[in-house]
This record gives C-alpha cells, structure tokens and sequence, in this order.
C-alpha cells in the first residue's frame, strides 16, 4: 500500500489542517489525526488522516495524482480503522480548498446516497 500525502510532513500537516478547518466550518464534524513521522511512534491503531462524519479522508496536494495508488491506499486505511467509506482529498495549492476533489470509490458513493436518502425519508 503506497501512503497518500506529501514527502514533506510539515507541507502535508499544513495541508489537514486547511482541509480540516474548512469542513469543520462548513459545520460538519471532522477529527484529525497525526501521520507518525517515526517508527517508534506507531500505535496499533490505524487512523486516516481526517475522520469527517465517519469518512476516512486521505489527504495530499502531491502535484501529480496518482488516482489507483491513492484510493486504493485510502480504502485500505478505511478498512482498517473500521470505516465503512474511504476517500482521498487532493488539493491543488493554486486553488482555494473548496475546490479540492474529492474522490472515492462508485460503491462508497453509493452507499453516502443511501445514508443521505435514508435520512430524507426519516425526516419528519
């Protein structure tokens, strides 16, 4: 599994953080989690590196995507923090956050429009 994100951690954590102050501004709850930069630091917990509403978010502004590798890279980490959706977040630093993709796999798409359509059809 190829890890998403910056070679540069610092580039990469100033990255989650944009990401993770605009989705929490947009009123959503969202959890960001430290990417370990040592080996003694590792946990036996896999975290993704932002938690928003139950959706495992990779992040990374790497000017090439690599969409297989990356998505591929995000589900798993998904998997293993017991998240039913996985997702990557690139952000192209010549844009504002908002505009950053978002990309995720058709079945996980899928399964946030039955979430979402099953809380419409619960609504009073």
């Amino acid at each position: 599994m190829v890890a998403p994100g910056n070679r540069n951690h610092r580039t990469h954590r100033a990255v989650v953080d944009l990401a993770r102050e605009y989705i929490a501004g947009e009123g959503l709850p969202v959890t960001s989690y430290p990417r370990p930069t040592r080996l003694m630091d590792i946990s036996d917990e896999i975290h993704p590196d932002l938690d928003v509403a139950g959706v495992a978010v990779s992040v990374t502004s790497r000017r090439t995507l690599r969409l297989s590798d990356d998505l591929d890279s995000a589900v798993g980490i998904a998997n293993l923090s017991g998240s039913p959706v996985g997702a990557v977040l690139q952000w192209r630093g010549d844009k504002p956050i908002s505009d950053a993709y978002l990309i995720t796999r058709l079945s996980d798409f899928l399964t946030l429009v039955h979430t979402a359509r099953a809380n419409i059809d619960a609504a009073p």
